[in-house]
């Protein structure tokens, strides 16, 4: 199993701060690198809070995959 990256993580934000782009809501860490990376670094070994971000859900409506609509 490949290790998750922290921009498909929940808990991942960019931040306004030029010199620490990233940050983890649920560690409150931000960061020049990977949040995941700082956290292997720490001793903690691999991200333990890691959750998938929500997929949108499909606006009700026109749906433009439609073949009769071209």
């Amino acid at each position: 199993m490949s290790k998750p990256s922290c921009s498909e993580c929940r808990h991942f934000y960019i931040t306004w701060d030029a010199k620490t782009p990233n940050g983890c809501r649920l560690f409150g860490i931000k960061c020049k690198d990977s949040p995941s990376k700082i956290i292997a670094s720490a001793g903690q070994g691999e991200c333990k809070g890691f959750e998938p971000k929500k997929k949108a859900e499909a606006k009700s409506g026109l749906d433009l995959t439609r073949k009769d609509l071209w």
